[in-house]
């Protein structure tokens, strides 16, 4: 029997607020992890085995921003698809968080900052970056081909 396609899934978390009548998102500043330091992402990562998307998203949250999230507070609101790479991105927003933001992984994350939806920084992440417009949008799928995927 030949072995069948396999896909990393990977779970990243939308955290928006109102600030001044604007809407901001939360991105996190990568460091030391070999893979897009220096940019800003939305924070999540990747699902084990075993565990569906919500609980993986709950863990993340926990582990990456010491916050708590419950499932019914939780709704995928994007999908993207690197079927090239091998990889599935379920972006998750959540309505509402308890706990105070900070960062839970100081070895991956060098910050954690809100940015105006409309004013993202120059060195965000493009997948990141092309997801919240394309959510924005109200376009739900993409399977865009993303040159250095690891």
């Amino acid at each position: 029997m030949e072995n069948r396609y396999k896909s990393i899934i990977v779970v990243d978390l939308i955290l928006t607020r109102k600030n001044n009548e604007k809407t901001e998102v939360l991105l996190a500043l990568r460091k030391n992890t070999g893979y897009n330091d220096g940019k800003y992402e939305l924070p999540g990562g990747h699902v084990e085995e075993g565990e569906d998307l919500i609980d993986a998203m709950i863990r993340e949250a926990k582990e990456e921003l010491n916050i708590e999230l419950k499932r019914e507070n939780l709704s995928i609101v994007h999908i993207l698809h690197h079927y090239k790479a091998d990889r599935i991105i379920f972006r998750i927003l959540a309505k509402k968080y308890e706990g105070n933001i900070q960062i839970g992984e100081s070895d991956k994350c060098e910050k954690l900052e809100w940015f105006d939806i409309n004013e993202l920084p120059n060195n965000i992440d493009i997948k990141s970056k092309n997801d919240l417009i394309e959510i924005s949008q109200g376009i739900f799928y993409d399977n865009s081909d993303f040159i250095n995927v690891n």
